[in-house]
């Protein structure tokens, strides 16, 4: 290539409108339940979780481990992950943010959770694909015997985005805002046998809970195991405090 022909290319890439070369849009939704530990304001602008406490949730991140979950917890097939995903990728385990109390999940306390799912050739996507909802699921193993059932689910919401389609947009993030109340994992009867080696890292005030999220097509009884024909799955390793320090109430 000619050095005309260089400074020729470099011209129409900075002229080209950065919302052309990859026009996006990004949908803030949300659950009613987190209306009063949010500021919903902020979050429908940026989609910054800014808690009105001001001071919960900050460093949640920090001692979360991203999956997948080890064996023996079940596994699920998803024959088609590049329609609806959870995150940028459907090879990645980022499309859930916990927002803990402090840095750890405390009994009592909610958890909130901020779920990013990305619809991917946004534009050629027809309104009727979105006709019935999608799914969101979250389950917890909370007597830690390695696997999901059905009484650990604490959220399954569907949110439908119908109305955002038709769209120009080449891709689309929606994020989705919600929360449950943790329960006392000291309550729950646990199935590890007596003796057991707490996880590396672990002392004994804290109980590491594996976590599975699944975004999926309007289906009620979305399994944490087995198949599904669409979406996406994700694990995460979340710290439990069972006597909380230092933190505020």
């Amino acid at each position: 290539m000619s050095q005309s022909n260089r400074l020729f290319a470099l011209l129409l890439v900075l002229l080209v409108p950065a919302s052309v070369a990859m026009a996006q849009s990004d949908v803030y939704l949300y659950d009613e339940d987190v209306v009063g530990d949010v500021n919903i304001g902020v979050y429908l602008e940026s989609g910054d979780v800014e808690m009105i406490d001001g001071k919960t949730g900050q460093g949640s991140m920090k001692y979360v481990f991203k999956g997948p979950a080890p064996a023996p917890y079940p596994q699920v097939l998803v024959w088609e992950k590049d329609i609806e995903q959870l995150g940028r990728t459907s090879f990645e385990v980022n499309g859930l943010r916990f927002i803990n109390h402090g840095t750890h999940w405390v009994k009592n306390k909610k958890a909130l959770v901020l779920w990013e799912i990305q619809i991917p050739n946004a534009s050629s996507r027809l309104a009727s694909e979105f006709a019935q909802d999608l799914t969101l699921s979250l389950w917890v193993d909370w007597n830690q015997d390695q696997m999901w059932s059905q009484g650990e689910q604490v959220i399954q919401d569907h949110i439908n985005l119908l109305d955002r389609f038709p769209t120009t947009e080449g891709i689309m993030h929606v994020y989705y805002l919600t929360s449950f109340r943790v329960p006392d994992v000291d309550a729950i009867t646990s199935t590890k046998k007596p003796g057991t080696p707490d996880e590396p890292g672990n002392d004994k005030g804290i109980v590491n809970l594996w976590v599975r999220g699944i975004v999926s097509y309007d289906d009620p009884d979305v399994s944490p195991d087995g198949e599904q024909i669409f979406g996406e799955v994700e694990d995460y390793r979340v710290a439990y405090m069972k006597t909380p320090r230092n933190m505020q109430e």
